[in-house]
């Protein structure tokens, strides 16, 4: 009851009030259009909207700057379905078997697949939020940079492992994304690494310019030396637009296991959901017993990324609002928004001005089914729209992976970075290099180098930090089964094959 009371009033405060309601489905319309292009993304709508928030009431703000998160969410999914371009980092994964779904002329589907994925995701984070706040900020508080790093290691070894590609290929993609992190200055001495005396380096390699070259721009060098006609994608007959609400709701237990994965990696402060699809999209990989499916149009592959990406909406709002400390650079400008109202965010903001939280926790779930509703009404004009373009696709593939590079800092360097990784994923493409492996070592590089100075930093070089702590010694023990079986699994099967081998020689 002490959670249902104030639920139930902020939920009030927002249903009330014509004005929040406005605002907030404002914001879920633009979060969607916004985070639908490439290269714009949700952090560039929230800064731009924020001034927009002087003179508004607390609660309306708030919950428009929440539902443009949630909004963001959403709509980062639809280019990767429908292009293979994702809108934003966290909506990488959605491209590995969205794209090849809709390829199949299963556009409808993967549009609702991933629509209702999102809002279960969506549901799982809001009621995380509203439950689990207090006692699981105290949780993420326990993450020292020991921890962190050992969990970023236990990560990369698992991708490593749950690769179809070859085990070794997937080792050095891993390797050079983690290398590839390292460009930029040193964020320790300020020393420059790998930048070639090219200023525009010196803040490393923006990830959405290496996923937009890896997954967009390869994708148009594959159609041009396939030559196969650009108009490839079936057309969708009506009745596929809504499938069958049974055909969805099967795969509600990876939902779920996205939602839970994405809530939990949400509330650790930096971690982001970038980080949360991927793990939800190699459990599924891991636990299932069609591997090779996925990144063919595993509609599992899909489910589960996408309730991973909004769950942790709710994981990212624990630690802004409990601990002042923003879980994602959303979440940042959600702080900001919140000094600018005239809040403190801290562990009395509860206390404090427990209605306004309250408001915009409440704020979530309303966020979250207007956003089902949209998303899915809006089903019929994205497959038409992709209907529409199929002829012009490689062109416009193109031209919007250029201006959605150019748009994040209107800076050149970046659209020939892009060309370059573009160059690099059509290469790894047709070699059999897994480009999912080498976007994720891009990703927690940086985390698993900070990690790891600042752990050794505080321990004063003793590398007993690293399994002092219970939690830190317990993911350590995994990390280290899991390394040892990404050895020892290719050696037995050779030899588990040896004595077949023998046998068909006699």
């Amino acid at each position: 009851m002490d959670v249902l009371n104030p639920l139930g009033g902020g939920l009030v405060a927002v249903l009330s009030d014509p004005a929040t309601l406005l605002w907030c489905a404002l914001g879920v319309t633009i979060g969607t259009l916004v985070g639908a292009l490439p290269g714009i993304g949700t952090v560039t709508a929230m800064a731009v909207l924020l001034p927009l928030t002087f003179g508004m009431s607390p609660v309306s703000a708030l919950v428009l700057l929440v539902a443009i998160y949630m909004g963001g969410m959403f709509g980062g999914r639809i280019s990767s379905i429908l292009l293979n371009i994702p809108g934003d980092a966290s909506s990488v994964v959605s491209t590995f078997d969205g794209y090849p779904l809709a390829r199949q002329g299963r556009v409808g589907y993967a549009l609702t697949l991933s629509a209702v994925g999102s809002f279960v995701g969506g549901l799982m984070g809001f009621a995380g939020l509203a439950l689990l706040a207090a006692v699981l900020a105290q949780v993420a508080v326990l993450f020292g940079p020991a921890e962190y790093l050992v969990l970023v290691l236990l990560v990369l070894v698992l991708t490593s492992s749950i690769s179809t590609a070859s085990r070794p290929k997937a080792i050095m993609a891993v390797g050079l994304g983690v290398l590839l992190s390292a460009v930029g200055l040193d964020r320790m001495t300020g020393d420059e690494r790998f930048t070639w005396g090219v200023i525009d380096l010196w803040d490393g390699v923006d990830l959405v310019v290496v996923a937009i070259g890896l997954f967009g721009l390869s994708e148009v060098f594959m159609r041009l030396t396939a030559g196969a006609p650009v108009s490839d994608v079936q057309k969708v007959p009506l009745r596929s637009l809504f499938p069958p609400a049974s055909s969805v709701l099967r795969y509600t237990p990876s939902m779920g296991r996205g939602g839970l994965v994405g809530f939990g990696v949400g509330i650790f402060p930096g971690a982001g959901a970038s980080m949360a699809t991927f793990i939800a999209y190699a459990l599924e990989k891991a636990i299932g017993k069609d591997r090779a499916s996925f990144g063919k149009g595993n509609p599992r592959g899909l489910a589960a990324p996408e309730a991973a990406d909004n769950a942790s909406v709710g994981g990212a709002l624990i630690p802004t609002l409990s601990l002042g400390i923003p879980g994602s650079a959303s979440g940042a400008l959600i702080l900001g928004g919140m000094i600018m109202v005239g809040l403190q965010p801290g562990p009395e903001l509860f206390t404090r001005s427990g209605p306004v939280v309250w408001a915009v926790i409440a704020a979530v779930l309303v966020a979250n089914v207007m956003l089902l509703v949209l998303n899915t009404a809006l089903v019929p004009f994205f497959a038409t729209a992709l209907r529409v373009i199929t002829p012009f696709l490689t062109a416009f593939i193109a031209s919007l992976c250029v201006v959605g590079v150019y748009s994040l800092r209107g800076n050149a360097v970046d659209v020939v970075l892009m060309v370059g990784f573009g160059i690099l994923g059509y290469l790894a493409r047709r070699a059999g290099f897994p480009l999912t492996n080498l976007l994720l070592g891009l990703i927690l590089g940086a985390m698993l180098e900070d990690n790891l100075r600042r752990a050794l930093l505080v321990s004063r070089g003793d590398l007993a930090v690293f399994w002092s702590s219970p939690m830190a010694a317990t993911l350590l023990g995994v990390t280290a089964v899991a390394l040892v079986a990404l050895v020892a699994q290719p050696v037995w099967r050779r030899y588990r094959a040896a004595p077949a081998t023998e046998e068909a020689h006699r």
